[in-house]
């Protein structure tokens, strides 16, 4: 098993075993970390826009290792105890095993929002890359039309894209995913966007695991998000405003 824990600039702290930095958006800057997304086949270029979907897909086409992967970020990592900061508590080999035998994904829980998934999300994106998305949805792949309407019509949805599951579920998934991202960015014109407005990718595949897990009706074990150095009071805080559109996405 092997957790790559995505990272944009250097980190101390001591990881489980199992546990790895990867540094991303890495083509553009200086290496700190043992393993960066741009070596072997990558889209490290494509960070500003990807985010940690760079680390994703270097995972797909790059480890051929491991029967088990995942991705956490440098300082959000799943958690078997809620109430523990201690990496101890960040899922380890013999729990992933144990519920992938019953599970698809081990990833977060499902963040319910005050208002559609789609209006949710039009506070991060452009309404017409989001049309953009679904017209690209019925030309790749129209059998998940269906799926894609009902969530972003609901009012739950997983966020992060942090996962732990069998390479080959995810290689499956990234087939699926980066088909749609790659049909979807030529037509796209991000002339004006600010950085946070070019993080486009990142926001719809979070919303685009929903799609994929309700279509193939994927078994999804949600435990909770250990963010480092920040107290669970805090975390609750932030979690109120940002559902109510009064908290930028960190």
């Amino acid at each position: 098993m092997k957790i790559y824990v995505v990272t944009h600039k250097p980190c101390d702290s001591i990881l489980p075993a199992q546990y790895e930095y990867i540094q991303v958006n890495a083509a553009k800057g200086e290496h700190f970390c043992t393993l960066t997304d741009d070596t072997g086949e990558n889209i490290s270029e494509k960070n500003p826009c990807y985010c940690e979907l760079t680390a994703v897909y270097w995972i797909w086409k790059n480890d051929h290792e491991n029967d088990t992967v995942g991705l956490a970020h440098y300082r959000r990592f799943l958690t078997v105890n809620k109430f523990s900061s201690s990496p101890k508590k960040y899922v380890g080999e013999k729990k992933a095993e144990k519920l992938l035998g019953e599970y698809e994904f081990i990833a977060t829980k499902q963040y319910r929002s005050p208002c559609s998934v789609r209006e949710h999300i039009l506070h991060d994106v452009h309404e017409k890359d989001l049309d953009l998305l679904r017209e690209t949805i019925g030309e790749v792949c129209p059998d998940y039309l269906d799926a894609y309407d009902e969530v972003l019509a609901g009012d739950r949805s997983y966020l992060l894209n942090m996962f732990i599951c069998k390479k080959q579920t995810l290689d499956s998934y990234c087939e699926w995913l980066f088909s749609i991202l790659f049909a979807l960015e030529p037509k796209v014109d991000m002339t004006g966007y600010t950085t946070q407005e070019k993080r486009l990718y990142g926001y719809l595949a979070e919303r685009l695991f929903s799609v994929y897990v309700k279509k193939n009706r994927c078994k999804v074990k949600s435990l909770s998000t250990h963010l480092v150095g920040v107290s669970k009071w805090r975390i609750a805080a932030d979690k109120i405003k940002r559902a109510l559109h009064i908290w930028p996405k960190p």
